[in-house]
């Protein structure tokens, strides 16, 4: 792997303000992630799909709703970025439920 080297020197506050920032995201791995919460009705607003099409992509197991004490049904605001690409898929590309199941497995599998 080739390195690349600066040509001049960083300057102080550059190399402090560089140690912040990988000091603040390896705390931030550390600490316990928080998970914003949204309704149905706003996750189906969000992600610009309807309720019945979230219903249908529910029973195919597409998305889950997150388990909570709460009587309403709620989705975790990561879950908007999956349910856009499955809408794109769906409306703009015409790929079927199964070829959206086994492309959402490969991304999945791409990003562990």
């Amino acid at each position: 792997m080739a390195r690349r080297y600066l040509s001049q020197p960083m300057s102080r506050a550059r190399r402090a303000g560089l140690s912040q920032v990988v000091a603040g995201s390896r705390s931030a791995n550390r600490r316990a992630t928080q998970v914003t919460l949204v309704s149905r009705a706003a996750f189906c607003t969000l992600a610009g799909i309807t309720e019945s099409q979230l219903t249908l992509w529910e029973h195919e197991q597409l998305i889950a709703p997150v388990e909570s004490a709460k009587p309403e049904t709620l989705y975790a605001a990561s879950s908007l970025r999956r349910a856009r690409i499955i809408r794109t898929l769906a409306e703009e590309l015409d790929v079927n439920l199964p070829g959206i199941d086994v492309i959402l497995h490969l991304l999945d599998q791409l990003t562990r």
